[in-house]
């Protein structure tokens, strides 16, 4: 029998080869498939990675062959077309925020004219394009529309060269709604008690101590927020996130209410993460959580299932130095702000938390699956360190938080597996307390910042678009630690990093080559399709969640993926699909990271 296999073919991505030229091919194929006729004597032959075996009737084969050949120069010419020139805009903007909106384009339109006109067309600025810096990928050529002398309230819209951007809203409180948005994430992803606007009660049976003295101990770890698409617990990305939460409260007065008491979710769950004086959680769940079918589903429903690790999960011991740092500047943070009864067992608990981590000095073994295991500790302790010394005074910390930073390398990224530049940024002043007093640990934290912002500000400066964060996994997270410290920079007179900052913040809400906001449900092209329990029972949610957004192609390619939005680039994709969850999953870090950064640049701050 005569049968024509594309396997191979069809395991090889196709830049820019969009979905209706996807399926025209494919749809070819499959047609092709039922035509071949057949023999009892096939041979085989592969041609630029198209396997088929036929028979001897070559002329069958041939006229086959060629039309399929045919399809995949379509295929490859499609890869070298050019995405469409546009324009792309930030905002919601304050009246005296930097704007600058980038126009990716073929052909070099330096100097080319443009104007802004409002609602009823009135034109109120003009000018001409500018170069912009660094790289224009996914274009040829990138141009800067600088429009920030334009301080009137509305929508307004930049036309140059027959190209009209979508509107540019500028208002009295710039983007403060989307703080108040991305707070909806983490309310969806509380747990047990804790209200959710998505589900009622659940989780209630966590958790039974996996190994260690207590296996098998059945300890109440109900609550805090399942930490992104799935409903796992972490300490290493609940410390981290409220941490960043109370930082942000800090720094943004108008929300600092509804900030902390959202970062005291996590509090209260990172207390009951501690019961006993040996024992000390760094995760709830495993990776059957991942494996469970229906992968998405109501968290409510879980109680009731009879799988193992689902309707009681395990509870896994750990005091590893980089998630016990984490901890022990969250508990010490609310420390610093509670009253009367409370201060006290926060305040232990942070102490017992430090400790542990100080004994421990290892960001080793892996927890159960392997899940965020970080690349270093000194950086976690270092925030620890400076979070105590700002709640007790006490010299021993500050001593600990410089002896931290010394062995910590604040010149890359920014984000929960990095976090020295937040203990550099807090002791130096930059996150809404006072510098310390002691010249010698000062000089210290304020020279780490600067590592930070040096290396924030160099990146930002590589792509046209103005992103601090690194093209990685969990881009938008990169994204956003970064762009808080240089928004830091800003508060403290830095006028140079103003542009960088509002930059950072405009590429989350759509200055991007995909002009996409990555905030689920707020502002225009944002996600419709997250990687997320939600997914079965409410599509779109959960409100507010930030995504990961851009990530290699390549790694997206090796899992199966098919990203094919034309302004993808050979590295570079992001895709609004359920199942991507390179691109599409909302998590916890991201979330409070981009919070951070909204919040570092509010008018309140």
């Amino acid at each position: 029998m005569t049968t024509l296999v594309c396997a191979s073919y069809a395991q090889r991505a196709r830049p820019r080869l969009g979905a209706q030229a996807r399926r025209v091919r494919d749809g070819a194929f499959r047609h092709l498939l039922r035509i071949v006729p057949t023999t009892d004597r096939p041979f085989g032959w592969r041609v630029g990675g198209i396997t088929a075996s036929f028979n001897r009737r070559s002329g069958s084969f041939i006229a086959v062959f060629g039309v399929i050949l045919l399809l995949e120069a379509i295929a490859r010419a499609s890869m070298s077309r050019p995405p469409p020139d546009v324009i792309r805009t930030g905002g919601p903007s304050g009246p005296a925020d930097p704007k600058l909106a980038v126009v990716g384009s073929s052909a070099d339109r330096v100097g080319t004219s443009f104007s802004v006109v409002d609602a009823s067309d009135a034109v109120l600025l003009t000018g001409v394009l500018q170069k912009a810096a660094g790289t224009p990928v996914p274009w040829s050529f990138a141009e800067v529309v600088d429009v920030s002398s334009l301080q009137n309230l509305g929508e307004f819209r930049v036309i140059t060269g027959g190209l009209t951007s979508v509107p540019w809203t500028v208002r009295v409180d710039g983007p403060r709604e989307a703080i108040i948005t991305m707070l909806q994430f983490f309310a969806a992803n509380s747990d047990g008690f804790e209200p959710s606007p998505l589900h009622g009660a659940s989780h209630l049976h966590d958790a039974v101590v996996a190994r260690g003295p207590h296996k098998g101990e059945h300890v109440d770890l109900t609550g805090g927020w399942m930490d992104a698409g799935d409903m796992l617990h972490f300490t290493q990305t609940t410390g981290f996130s409220a941490m960043l939460l109370q930082y942000a409260a800090r720094l943004d007065a108008a929300d600092r209410d509804a900030l902390n008491r959202t970062a005291d979710v996590g509090v209260r769950w990172l207390v009951k993460a501690h019961p006993t004086a040996d024992l000390f959680i760094g995760q709830v769940g495993d990776q059957r959580d991942h494996n469970t079918t229906p992968l998405f589903r109501n968290p409510e429903s879980d109680d009731a299932s009879s799988a193992r690790g689902i309707g009681t999960r395990l509870a896994y011991p750990s005091t590893r130095a980089d998630l016990a740092g984490k901890a022990a500047a969250a508990l010490a943070l609310a420390a610093d702000r509670a009253t009367g009864d409370d201060r006290g067992p926060l305040l232990q608990q942070a102490i017992d938390w430090y400790e542990a981590g100080k004994f421990d000095a290892s960001s080793r073994p892996p927890l159960r699956g392997g899940f965020y295991t970080s690349s270093s500790w000194h950086d976690d302790m270092a925030t620890g360190a400076a979070a105590l010394y700002r709640t007790t005074g006490d010299g021993a910390y500050l001593a600990g938080a410089m002896q931290y930073l010394r062995a910590t390398d604040t010149s890359g990224d920014v984000n929960w597996d990095s976090v020295g530049a937040f203990a550099a940024a807090d002791l130096c002043g930059l996150l809404g307390a006072p510098a310390v007093n002691d010249p010698a640990a000062r000089d210290l934290a304020c020279s780490k910042f600067q590592d930070a912002l040096a290396s924030a500000k160099s990146q930002a400066a590589k792509n046209a678009f103005g992103t601090p964060g690194e093209f990685l996994e969990g881009q938008t997270a990169l994204n956003g630690g970064a762009g808080a410290m240089i928004a830091a920079a800003a508060r403290a007179g830095d006028v140079s990093a103003l542009d960088m900052a509002t930059g950072a913040r405009d590429y989350l809400l759509g200055r991007n080559a995909w002009g996409a906001s990555f905030i689920i449900g707020y502002g225009l092209n944002a996600p419709r399709h997250p990687h997320h329990w939600a997914e079965a029972f409410a599509p779109g949610q959960p409100i507010g969640g930030v995504v990961n957004g851009p990530a290699p192609r390549r790694r997206q390619r090796k899992a199966g993926f098919r990203p094919d939005s034309p302004f993808d680039s050979r590295q570079l994709a992001y895709q609004d699909a359920v199942d991507n969850y390179f691109t599409s999953e909302p998590a916890i870090d991201l979330t409070a990271s981009s919070i951070l950064l909204l919040a570092a640049l509010s008018p309140s701050s």
